[in-house]
């Protein structure tokens, strides 16, 4: 009983570890970053579906916990629902909120992206937020604020 407890633990910490929110990487240092400084011209809540691992993981853990309850038949009962209901909240919490923006950078070129909001630091971008963004190899790897807003 108490290996299945670790094992489930286990799993959560390695599917919760996904959402924290992203410093530098190893493959990251010394790698060149471009700079740009802008004006967020839209900014809307968009979705991030999930490849389904989510729902998968979820269903894996829920069969688990169900298993240990009851006996018998109980027990297969028990273990469908656990499975199904961990299947249902997997998914919910594998949907990421993100924010499609464009921005106007200084030198006048119009980009867009799409950007991740960390669920225990929530922050929206809002038209007219000046903002700095690092670009590599045309791709947007990181997006800042330029002031902290009072809210």
């Amino acid at each position: 009983m108490r290996e299945v407890w670790i094992a489930v633990a286990l799993l959560l910490v390695a599917f919760f570890s996904g959402c924290a929110p992203k410093g530098y990487t190893q493959a990251e240092l010394g790698k060149v970053l471009v700079p740009y400084e802008g004006v967020v011209v839209s900014a809307r809540a968009v979705e991030v579906e999930d490849s389904g691992a989510g729902a998968i993981l979820g269903g894996i853990i829920g069969a688990v916990v169900g298993h240990q309850v009851g006996g018998g038949s109980g027990r297969d009962v028990a273990t469908v629902a656990g499975a199904i209901t961990g299947a249902v909240i997997g998914d919910k919490l594998a949907h990421a909120n993100a924010q499609e923006l464009i921005i106007k950078l200084d030198n006048g070129r119009k980009i867009a992206t799409v950007v991740a909001v960390d669920p225990k630091r929530p922050f929206w971008f809002r038209p007219g937020d000046r903002v700095r963004l690092y670009l590599q190899d045309d791709r947007v790897v990181r997006i800042e604020p330029l002031f902290l807003r009072d809210e």
